[in-house]
This record gives structure tokens, sequence and C-alpha cells, in this order.
């Protein structure tokens, strides 16, 4: 078992480990400050709208959610083209930054439109932080451990949910204690993240796989020093992304991913909004982080197991069992509980196991699709994609949440939306054992 391991971890060295990590923390912070406002959400927005009244609550909730998700969607996409151009490690740093900044600063808000406004920015900074740690540590890694440590890049982003549980069950204690909202408290932790941009600044170096396309770029004569239009740029970036040669790859990457997308922020995302609801005032009030805690461990693991599973199986063969795993865990927890009862936990966290390999597996896949002049951009159009149709989806959750009269069935028909994944990664390409294109 150990020579084995030693093996695959072959021509592996200290840099390698020191990339890994610093994309690794970047990573769980991602986790942690998408997913404070899904615990939090109950109560910072009873709090600014002065009501428990569910129906009130859905619909604030639903807008934030939504522009939550364009701003994804356009840091995504934005960080993509930043990461071509001007490099993978700035990039990163960049959005570390901004979504550092704005996470706190929603601690401020005296009103849900501001507390939309900072969502709608953390989500560009975390959207385009996602695109620059994937393309970073694929680029950087030797081949043969490259979907192993990719899978174990994304347990960061579970390590933050399960974080993102963690917290507010001490936040809440001290914010009693002191007198201020324990939900502003919460945010007010996420700002942590801008340390460890400094220290990225500082001790990463550039992908080398960058450095020489860009220097490519520059004996070519494609990179022109005097005011370049930066809209021009994009447009012929992404026209060259959308090249018939890459066409197929960049939309069934896109639409695989978006179905997790639509069943994660469309349901997944409203799950302690589901479990205060049950309670109904009963509990003790930790109940909603500790469902979070479960399913942000079990994710770690699935995350982690998700790059051994593709390389004995294959990519294709991983994202469906991961995504008919999500649903029918899903399908589970939402069906078989109409009141509140331990169980939930155990099951929130197999669906936890599920989404993290489904998470993983597209991050494993999407780098060994694309070369290198366009592979940032091309990840950030595939991770966003379906942001767009996810940011519309999430608007009816208030309303099918009033329809089916609670949150259990609105949330169990978005999760339909895993079943397209499974049909979409069915119809890709296999990448299994093929290098990393140049």
């Amino acid at each position: 078992m150990w020579k084995k391991l030693k093996n695959t971890f072959e021509g592996v060295n200290k840099l390698h480990w020191w990339i890994f990590f610093g994309c690794w923390f970047g990573g769980i912070f991602d986790g942690m400050d998408s997913s404070l406002y899904m615990v939090i959400q109950h109560d910072a927005l009873a709090d600014l709208l002065n009501t428990t009244a569910r129906g009130e609550i859905s619909q604030a909730g639903s807008w934030i959610m939504s522009v939550f998700l364009v701003g994804w969607t356009l840091g995504g996409m934005a960080f993509g083209f930043i990461g071509d151009k001007y490099g993978r490690v700035t990039a990163m740093v960049a959005s570390i930054l901004l979504y550092a900044i704005f996470t706190g600063l929603s601690g401020f808000a005296v009103e849900p439109w501001q507390l939309g406004l900072c969502r709608f920015l953390t989500g560009f900074g975390i959207g385009g932080e996602l695109v620059s740690i994937t393309t970073m540590l694929a680029e950087c890694w030797p081949a043969k451990s490259r979907a192993v440590v990719l899978g174990l890049l994304i347990t960061s982003y579970q390590t933050g949910v399960f974080l993102a549980g963690l917290i507010p069950a001490y936040i809440y204690t001290v914010g009693q204690q002191v007198g201020i909202a324990p939900w502003r408290l919460v945010f007010f932790v996420g700002v942590i993240p801008a340390v460890l941009a400094i220290l990225i600044r500082l001790r990463m170096d550039e992908s080398p796989l960058w450095l020489a396309e860009a220097e490519e770029r520059r004996e070519s004569g494609a990179l022109v020093p005097t005011k370049p239009n930066l809209l021009d740029e994009m447009r012929a970036q992404f026209a060259v992304v959308f090249h018939p040669q890459y066409r197929k790859d960049v939309l069934l990457g896109g639409a695989i991913f978006g179905g997790l997308l639509v069943g994660y922020w469309a349901s997944l995302a409203w799950i302690p909004t589901w479990i205060q609801d049950m309670l109904a005032g009963a509990g003790n009030g930790t109940e909603k982080s500790v469902a979070t805690m479960w399913h942000g461990l079990a994710a770690v693991i699935g995350c982690g197991l998700a790059g051994v599973v593709a390389n004995a199986i294959g990519r294709r063969w991983t994202i469906a069992i991961g995504y008919v795993g999500m649903f029918a865990a899903t399908a589970l927890l939402l069906l078989s509980n109409t009141t509140f009862t331990p169980a939930i936990y155990w099951q929130d966290g197999l669906l936890g196991f599920f989404g993290g390999l489904s998470q993983a597996i597209v991050y494993v896949y999407l780098p060994e699709l694309f070369p290198t002049k366009i592979r940032a951009s091309a990840i950030g159009f595939c991770l966003n994609m379906g942001r767009t149709v996810t940011a519309v989806a999430v608007l009816f959750v208030g309303s099918l949440t009033s329809l089916f009269g609670g949150y259990a069935m609105a949330l169990l028909v978005f999760s339909a939306s895993y079943l397209v994944s499974v049909v979409c990664g069915l119809l890709a390409r296999e990448t299994k054992g093929q290098p990393l294109p140049a």
C-alpha cells in the first residue's frame, strides 16, 4: 500500500506541496465564506426584515442568493480571463481579497439590499478564486498524481463548509455575551482570508506553463503593450474558447457542473433553513450548524476519494455515480423527515459525501479538456455557465415553497437537475490516462 502511494506521488517535491497548500487554504475560505450565509440566513433576514414569516424570509433570501450567484458567474468568467492574461497567482490574490473584504462588510448591513450587494461582490471573488486555484494546481502538479491531488484540493471547499457550520455554534454564544447580533460577528470572521492573500503573493511563484505560454505570445507579438482594449481582448479570448475544436467540451462541461449548481443552490443551500423551519422555535439552536458540520465532514471524504475513483473507473462513470447518489440522498433526506430527528444528521452527511464526490470530479475533469492558452477562461465558463440558470431558478424557491406549503417538495424539484448532469457526463469524452493538453 505504502509502495503504491509512494509510486503515485513520484516526482512531487516541497515546492509542489507549498503550491498545493496555498491553493488548499484558499479553497477552505472559499467554502467558508460562501456557506456562512446559508447557516445564518434565517437569523440575518429575520433581524433585517424584523419578521420571522416564512414567506418574507424565503423571498428575500431567494433574491440575495440569486445576486450572489450572478456575482459568482461574472467573477468566474472575469477572473478566468485575468488568469489567462495576467497570471494565475495575480488572479488568485485579487479574488481572495475581494471576497474576504465583502464578507466582512456584510456584517455591517442594516438593510437587505446592502447585504445583497455585499453578497454579490463576495460571489464575484469566490467564483474567481475557484477557477484560479484549480488551474494553478493542474498546471504545476506532476501528471501521475494530478487527478488525486485535484480531488484533495476540493476537500478544502468542503472543509470550509464544515467550518461554516462550526463557527456560528461558538460565535453565537460570544455575540449574546457582548450584545452584538451573532450573525454579524459570523460575517466579521469571514475577513480572515485577506491574510492568506498576502502570504500567497509573497511566497507563490507563477505557473511555469502559463509563463511559457505568455512568453510565446510576447515573441509572436500577441501581447501589445500600448493601450489594449480589454473588452476586445476578452471577446477574442472567448471566441477561441468556443472554437469548434473546443465547443462540445465547453458546453458539456458547463452542463455537467450546471446541474450540480442548480441542485446545490436551489435545494442543498436551503437545508439549514428547512431545518430551522421544521423546528419552529424548538431545539437548542445548534441543529442547523451540526447538520452543516456533518455535511461538510462527509463531503471532505467524498472529495478525497474522487481522484482515486476517477483513476480506477474513469471520469465519466465517476460523474454518473456521484450525481445519481446526490439525487437519491436528497430524496431520502427530504421525503423521510417531517419532524426533526437526529437521523437528519447522517442523512445530510450521506448527501455531503456524494456532493463532495460530484464536485471534486468536475475539478479533476475540466483542466484535462483544454490547452494552456484557454484553460482558465474555459474552466471559468464551465464552472459558471450554469450559474445564470441557477440565479434565475433560485428566485422560484420562495414561490414553490408557498405552493407546496413547505421547503421539502420545493427543494426536491430542483434536485432533479442532478440527473441532467448524469446524462451530460455519459455524453462527454473520457480523459482518463491522457496528458494535460499543452
